[in-house]
């Protein structure tokens, strides 16, 4: 190319293009959605790609590997079903009421769309305590539940809605009950099922009330 002068100047260079551009928290959602559903194992590389949108490479740039997203991803899920279903319950001054609205709040959570169960709690299922970072926040998770639970049951007791007896063991059961729950829930019971082991809590947690 010549310029009016007649000299030569070299043809001018293209820009390079812009890194590819995304937001990091719908990217988490998409993937948080995905190992809900699917399972970590049952998820590859290129269901990821597919679901949210980005190459290997991307998604490799911004998290490092496969199970870095996983992690990403559990910890957006922890802070979300916290605000929904333990928080209220930690923070209630209620006693057996705040325990039977946690059952209610926890069966809509984990059947609201599809029967998907707590991804945690999947998690722990799934995975077998193989993995220490699951392992980990599996454990905290029922440590968490059956504190806030205990607390519950023993604000009942202090208030004289609630028989005396042995908390630390109601809470292990409600406990249990949290984990039949889910599984359930996963498994593909019923609605008409589900709804019959909510009722079973139910139906416990009367039988601890002072009438």
């Amino acid at each position: 190319m010549r310029d009016n002068a007649g000299t030569s100047t070299p043809p001018r260079k293209r820009a390079p293009g812009r890194p590819r551009r995304f937001d990091s928290e719908t990217v988490l959602d998409r993937a948080l959605e995905l190992f809900w559903k699917r399972g970590y194992y049952a998820t590859t590389t290129r269901d990821l790609e597919a679901s949210l949108g980005l190459s290997q490479s991307s998604l490799y740039h911004e998290f490092g590997c496969k199970r870095a997203l996983l992690d990403a991803a559990l910890d957006r899920y922890e802070t979300k079903t916290n605000a929904v279903v333990l928080a209220p319950l930690e923070q209630s001054s209620g006693g057996l009421v705040a325990i039977e609205r946690f059952f209610t709040d926890l069966a809509h959570w984990v059947t609201h769309d599809g029967r998907r169960g707590c991804m945690l709690i999947n998690m722990m299922a799934e995975d077998g305590a193989a993995t220490e970072s699951v392992r980990h926040r599996t454990r905290n998770y029922r440590k968490r539940v059956k504190l806030a639970l205990r607390s519950a049951l023993q604000r009942a007791v202090n208030n004289g809605e609630a028989l005396p007896g042995e908390i630390d063991e109601r809470a292990s059961l409600l406990v249990g009950m949290v984990l039949g729950f889910n599984i359930a829930a996963r498994g593909g019971a019923s609605a008409q099922e589900l709804k019959t082991l909510l009722g079973a809590v139910q139906v416990q947690v009367s039988d601890w009330r002072h009438n």
